[in-house]
């Protein structure tokens, strides 16, 4: 399994973001890092997208599993389901428009099915802010696994959401934005408030709009446990979008795994 992510943002579990803006955001991340996660799937493979927002995994991982496999995203925005079932139902082949979207919460998975890889990207496991209900999504991921499926997923590192990486602006390209990040130490909590600035592709004006994010972060060893505990085997974790284990200074998360 390759490790490459992109830049993290997401809807959060209680709250709404905007799932256009959510779209323009995330295309170019899109666009360079889910072909490396799922480089490894072949045609005819069962794919589930947990967290799959505007479904751009999805959406991409239907050519490579053909007529014979099928994907099937879920999240627990209605907004992101919507505009992921809009895009599949313009897309251009049988197979793109029978991609399945369901608007499901991730620690109370339950789809009817198996799969033979499961992903979740964009750190959007870091949105769960109960270990509970954190520790309940690996079990649920893990019901809907094949023996020997594979679950790969990424996390903002301890490290990144508490050393104020999040505190950055941008000026430049469609989808400009401020973010302030604010650590709280005892919840291990990190909430960035943001304001977008989105130009209007068709009459060039400007809109202004505010979101707050919140991500709780997790060390390497509890992922690990928890993970070992709802039954996974194999499990490996890689820094910075490489392929070696993680410094204390990643940022960026990448766990894969196994269904024992």
């Amino acid at each position: 399994m390759s490790a490459g992510f992109g830049t993290g943002f997401h809807a959060t579990p209680t709250g709404t973001v905007d799932a256009s803006a959510y779209e323009r955001f995330t295309g170019r991340w899109s666009r360079l890092f889910i072909p490396a996660v799922l480089a490894d799937i072949a045609p005819g493979s069962r794919v589930l997208d947990v967290s799959t927002g505007t479904g751009e995994a999805a959406l991409m991982a239907l050519p490579i599993v053909g007529v014979s496999g099928f994907v099937v995203g879920a999240d627990i925005s209605a907004d992101m389901v919507s505009i992921a079932r809009t895009k599949a139902s313009a897309a251009s082949t049988a197979e793109e428009r029978a991609v399945t979207f369901e608007v499901q919460d991730a620690a109370q998975l339950s789809l009817g099915r198996t799969f033979d890889l499961a992903v979740s990207l964009f750190d959007s496991l870091n949105y769960i802010l109960d270990p509970a209900a954190l520790r309940s999504a690996f079990r649920r991921v893990y019901a809907h696994l094949v023996t020997g499926g594979v679950f790969a997923f990424d996390l903002n590192s301890l490290y990144a959401l508490s050393h104020d990486l999040f505190s950055q602006t941008n000026f430049h390209g469609p989808v400009q934005h401020i973010w302030t990040a604010h650590w709280d130490r005892e919840l291990r909590r990190c909430r960035v408030d943001m304001e977008f600035t989105v130009k209007d592709r068709e009459t060039g004006e400007l809109r202004h709009f505010t979101e707050t994010h919140v991500q709780r972060a997790y060390t390497v060893p509890e992922i690990t446990q928890w993970l070992g505990e709802a039954g996974f085997v194999k499990v490996e974790c890689f820094g910075n979008y490489g392929t070696r284990p993680p410094g204390p200074k990643s940022d960026r998360l990448l766990f894969v795994c196994e269904r024992g």
